[in-house]
């Protein structure tokens, strides 16, 4: 996992379970939550790529930001022959 993905796993565990070290806390669905967390930090990378090629302004979602986005131009279909 990803350092990013980890802090977002550290910081829900600690909010979940404060009493403890999130190190100390065994998920009961690890794999469900590493997903979630690194589904977090790559929004967080893009969400941060976005704005820097000038999308968006801060405090914005990345839903937000996605939406400001020019639709993608469509690429040529091929034009087949006959059957062979």
């Amino acid at each position: 996992m990803r350092p990013l993905a980890e802090q977002f796993r550290d910081r829900i565990i600690r909010t979940v379970v404060p009493d403890r070290p999130a190190s100390m806390v065994i998920p009961h669905q690890a794999p469900a939550l590493d997903d979630a967390c690194n589904l977090l930090a790559d929004c967080t990378e893009a969400k941060q790529l976005l704005r820097a090629k000038g999308y968006g302004q801060v405090g914005m979602s990345v839903l937000e930001i996605v939406q400001l986005l020019p639709v993608a131009p469509q690429r040529p279909t091929r034009k087949r022959k006959g059957k062979r």
